[in-house]
């Protein structure tokens, strides 16, 4: 069976994108070709009238793209664990993984069962194998998998803040010792809360530039998050 057979029903039904994300690093995925549609899908209301699911995950956000480059400039390290949270579509943990001068082991993360059923079909488009794909709820952690990363990222997760908590709570439960954290934002007007929340549980922060320079949050601006249990870890060459 091919992977667009294996596609879930849609309303608007479903496209294929290609995203360049660096010299000889292009992503494909399947999106939602009118993702508008899902708005009006009697599925997706009745999530939302009973656990506030938008179907957030069929749009990619205007920060995705500039978060891949920036982790394909400096990839990870052969071997990485790589976790993506909130993954949508998964533009960001796939590019991740495959920027990767070696073997990695990619988890694609999301609460939306209409993302869950295409990330692994997109991990799989574009020659990764053994992708896992969790369903994992923040607010639920004590029904979570089990596991460590070395690189745990999350594109566009920051922007409420009564879920900032949970979100750092994930990054707590899962990221190794010497591990690093990576959220983007776009300049949303909550991401100084979610600054402040993070270095009060102890956490080392820096954010920083499209460019990769040291850069406080501004109205507007994107801004990539970097979050580690160990202060070297910031500071060590990339």
């Amino acid at each position: 069976m091919t992977l667009e057979a294996q596609l879930p029903d849609l309303a608007g039904g479903w496209a294929r994108q290609s995203h360049e994300v660096s010299q000889g690093l292009q992503v494909e995925l399947f999106v939602p070709a009118a993702p508008d549609e899902l708005l009006d899908d009697d599925a997706v209301v009745a999530r939302n009238e009973f656990n506030d699911s938008m179907p957030y995950w069929a749009w990619l956000w205007e920060s995705a793209p500039a978060m891949a480059r920036r982790i394909a400039a400096a990839p990870p390290k052969p071997g990485a664990r790589i976790l993506e949270l909130g993954a949508g579509l998964g533009l960001v943990g796939i590019a991740a993984a495959l920027a990767v001068d070696g073997p990695a082991a990619l988890t694609l993360s999301d609460h939306d069962p209409l993302s869950l059923a295409v990330l692994p079909l997109n991990a799989a488009l574009n020659g990764l194998t053994g992708t896992e794909t969790w369903n994992l709820d923040w607010r639920e952690l004590e029904r979570a998998e089990a596991g460590t990363f070395d690189l745990v990222v999350g594109c566009d997760v920051a922007y409420e803040a009564r879920l900032q908590g949970p979100l750092l709570d994930v990054v707590e439960r899962y990221l190794a010792p010497d591990g690093l954290a990576l959220f983007a934002d776009p300049g949303r007007t909550r991401l100084p809360g979610f600054l402040r929340r993070a270095a009060a549980r102890g956490l080392a922060v820096v954010t920083e530039d499209v460019e990769g320079q040291p850069a406080p949050p501004a109205a507007g601006a994107f801004r990539m998050v970097r979050i580690a249990r160990d202060p070297e870890v910031l500071s060590a060459p990339r």
